[in-house]
């Protein structure tokens, strides 16, 4: 294949994979709105829409996910560097260490009802389930303020931060893999700002003060500082 040829299907890929991704991200901020929830309890009325919903969005947003996965890892692409052992262990060791605040932030919200899988059996035993958690923040205590427990102490949006340090944090980085690290960077930096609106209209003052406390935004602080 000639040189030309290369770079653009090179180019096309890239193309695609921005499509794409903000095409999901479109999909994932249509169905985590409050409106769209809102429409959908108008239709099917409060208790399917709570019973439901969460865990029917998590379904589909690992189908979509998984599919794009598998579609990804078959455009063509081009190497830009690779970080060789012992160098790249540490790399592996951050994105762990990513997951590991992501899944800290989801377990103060509740693995449960994180998935939904609370809110679905509840509809199964015939209660009247409650919503999910909003925005998938810190949830309210029952003193009344917000409990900034486990990864809530070092960072607001600590399921965003785990996920781009995911990205961030690939040994091998490619020039699809470059496309997908800014689409993810800029959603993670929009939806945490949208998340923190959602936040304060949902907590009013409890959030606020939260905010205004030592937490930072994303990027946890240094020790001392």
């Amino acid at each position: 294949m000639k040189p030309s040829s290369r770079t653009s299907k090179g180019r096309g890929a890239v193309g695609r994979v921005l499509l794409v991704c903000t095409a999901l991200a479109g999909i994932h901020s249509i169905f985590a709105s409050r409106s769209t929830k809102d429409f959908v309890r108008w239709i099917v009325g409060p208790r399917y829409r709570n019973g439901l919903y969460r865990f029917t969005y998590n379904v589909v947003s690992v189908a979509l996910l998984g599919g794009a996965a598998w579609w990804f890892l078959h455009l063509p692409d081009r190497e830009l560097y690779r970080v060789r052992l012992p160098w790249s262990l540490l790399f592996r060791v951050g994105q762990v260490a990513s997951l590991g605040i992501l899944l800290s932030g989801v377990r103060v919200i509740g693995v449960l009802d994180f998935s939904g899988i609370s809110q679905l059996r509840n509809l199964l035993a015939g209660l009247t389930p409650d919503s999910e958690p909003e925005a998938q923040g810190p949830p309210m205590g029952t003193d009344g303020e917000v409990l900034s427990r486990r990864a809530f102490r070092y960072t607001r949006h600590p399921g965003n931060l785990g996920a781009l340090g995911v990205f961030v944090l690939f040994p091998r980085m490619t020039v699809n893999r470059i496309a997908l690290l800014g689409v993810v960077a800029i959603y993670v930096i929009l939806g945490s700002l949208h998340e923190e609106r959602r936040l304060l209209a949902a907590y009013g003052e409890a959030y606020e003060r939260y905010r205004r406390s030592s937490v930072p935004f994303l990027v946890p602080q240094l020790p001392g500082r």
